[in-house]
């Protein structure tokens, strides 16, 4: 299988394989710029993202997560370096995986799974504008991109050994129910990975929220509140979920409080798929 042409898809229906076609790569154009297609809740995603200058020029998004030194979210790229760094380190000792990255915005992480020896690497978004930079970017030849809602896809004509959600689940409404929907695409002995996302107890849930409502308030885009979604752990109850990574450490906390290294202030959530 490893030898077969992504695009030949073998065995997948046609329907499926049109679902699953990569995205052509249109000229660049002006960060914070909307393209035809994007509405909806991504429109205003896309709004919040000009407003936090998170919406990056080509030159660079090709150097992501590293950011010149003035960039004011060097921080929190700084701490995407270190989660994205123990995934690489992680996935870097299995062999040739297949690798789904769903919600991979403008290419940067899916582009660094694809550095992966033996890798291929599908970065799937809905998101127009961002999906558009990255297959304008990045051009490993083990690496493409696809338009498409995880809510209203198909299986993959290729099943992934491991499936990435990062710094996207609280764009999703129902996290018990997406773990349910991917775990069946899962190649045997598959894996899905959250991380860059937060989880939070149940009595957390309310404050949560509301910090979201008055934050979307301020940026001017308060339709934004409705979709983002806060969840809780106990949405992973019936997963068999274990953690690789937590924020609250002994260690992690010395290494970020007394060492002053950059860590990840959110958890990594491993799933297995369903036996």
């Amino acid at each position: 299988m490893a030898g077969e042409r992504w695009d030949a898809f073998p065995g997948a229906s046609p329907g499926a394989r049109d679902r699953w076609a990569a995205v052509a790569a249109p000229p660049a154009e002006a960060p914070g710029a909307r393209r035809a297609g994007a509405g909806g809740w991504t429109d205003a995603y896309l709004r919040v993202r000009g407003h936090e200058r998170r919406l990056y020029p080509d030159s660079i998004v090709i150097g992501l997560p590293t950011v010149p030194a003035g960039d004011p979210l060097r921080g929190e790229w700084r701490c995407r370096a270190d989660s994205s760094a123990r995934l690489v380190g992680y996935l870097q000792g299995r062999r040739s995986p297949v690798v789904l990255e769903v919600g991979c915005g403008n290419g940067w992480l899916a582009n660094l799974l694809a550095g992966i020896r033996g890798s291929r690497v599908v970065g799937l978004d809905v998101n127009d504008v961002e999906l558009a930079q990255a297959a304008r970017v990045f051009h490993a030849p083990n690496l493409r991109f696809v338009r498409g809602d995880v809510l209203d896809m198909p299986p993959p004509p290729d099943r992934p050994d491991i499936i990435v959600l990062a710094s996207v689940i609280q764009y999703l409404p129902d996290l018990a129910s997406l773990v349910a929907g991917l775990r069946p695409w899962l190649a045997p002995g598959g894996e899905i990975h959250l991380l860059d996302s937060p989880l939070y107890r149940p009595d957390q849930l309310d404050a949560a929220r509301d910090r979201t409502r008055r934050h979307y308030r301020s940026v001017g885009v308060p339709e934004m509140a409705d979709a983002y979604h806060h969840h809780s752990w106990r949405a992973l109850d019936d997963s068999g979920f274990d953690i690789l990574y937590r924020p609250d450490g002994l260690r992690t906390r010395v290494e970020r409080r007394l060492l002053r290294r950059p860590r990840s202030p959110f958890p990594w959530v491993r799933i297995r798929a369903a036996r």
